[in-house]
């Protein structure tokens, strides 16, 4: 046998951007790219070398503390070959200076370059589960063409600042391990490298198949359906700036009819963890 509650339904703003996709980054501008960066290469012969272009990010520092679901990764093309192969790749990181850090594969995912392309952002579909905690390090890597001419990449740069370092790792130059951009001479290389994804919570994810709100959109009543497995504790209702409008510990109907039109947000608190449901009032 189900539960059934009629409440009132509003929205924050909180949980609303909770909710929405974030994006890491450690450009000023993360969209940006008008400028090209350097590489291991030979300029004369036109052969290009193996370079790892490499960003990171202590999820701590961005306010994150559950797990993380990325979903995609960006990065700036400055220059590159038709047909040039780029992988991107993932990697939990021991600590966010990857000169020393030791680093762990995640996810990996493959872009075919464009030269029509050059001084774009590229995205590219990604998926890895990182846990709370981490620092992930995220690599952009062009492979060594050999004696091949015109398979170069280079990376997209711009000019507005950087909140933590750009890494080029290129063996062959003499560059054995991650050195930031500043160490090897070109400080104004600040790579445009995002990392979007979503908050992983375990409670609303099992939540949300127990849990149903209806009818939505709404004009007036609305109704929580709960599984006989779930016991709501209570309910925080709030407004689109994020203002709590209701707070309750037992409810059996609700009424919005007095509700200006418009998205809210409601949080059940449940034995279970917390589900935070959007609804739109008519």
């Amino acid at each position: 046998m189900k539960k059934n509650y009629i409440l009132f339904l509003l929205v924050t703003l909180f949980a609303w951007t909770a909710n929405s996709q974030i994006t890491l980054t450690q450009s000023n501008d993360d969209t940006t790219v008008d400028n090209t960066g350097v590489a291991c290469w030979n300029a004369g012969t036109g052969e290009y070398r193996a370079n790892s272009f490499f960003r990171a990010y202590n999820l701590d520092d961005f306010g994150i503390t559950e797990d993380f679901g990325i979903t995609s990764v960006e990065y700036g093309q400055g220059g590159a070959s038709e047909g040039k192969v780029i992988t991107c790749n993932i990697y939990t990181a021991s600590s966010d200076d990857l000169t020393t850090a030791t680093l762990t594969l995640v996810s990996t995912a493959d872009h075919v370059s464009s030269a029509a392309d050059d001084l774009t952002l590229i995205s590219v579909a990604l998926t890895a589960t990182i846990p709370a905690g981490s620092t992930i390090a995220f690599e952009v890597f062009a492979a060594d063409a050999g004696t091949s001419i015109d398979q170069t990449f280079f990376p997209g740069l711009n000019a507005g600042g950087e909140n933590d370092d750009s890494y080029l790792l290129a063996e062959a130059c003499g560059i054995t391990a991650p050195t930031t951009a500043t160490v090897i001479g070109f400080a104004d290389n600040q790579y445009v490298m995002n990392v979007l994804g979503d908050l992983l919570s375990v409670e609303e994810f099992s939540l949300d198949n127990s849990i149903s709100v209806f009818p939505n959109p709404t004009s007036d009543i609305i109704t929580l359906d709960v599984s006989n497995r779930i016991t709501v504790n209570s309910l925080e209702l709030y407004n689109i700036v994020g203002k709590q409008v209701i707070q309750t510990t037992n409810v059996s109907t609700l009424d919005l009819s007095q509700l200006s039109a418009g998205m809210y947000m409601l949080r059940v608190l449940t034995d279970s963890g917390i589900l935070t449901k959007k609804i739109i009032r008519e």
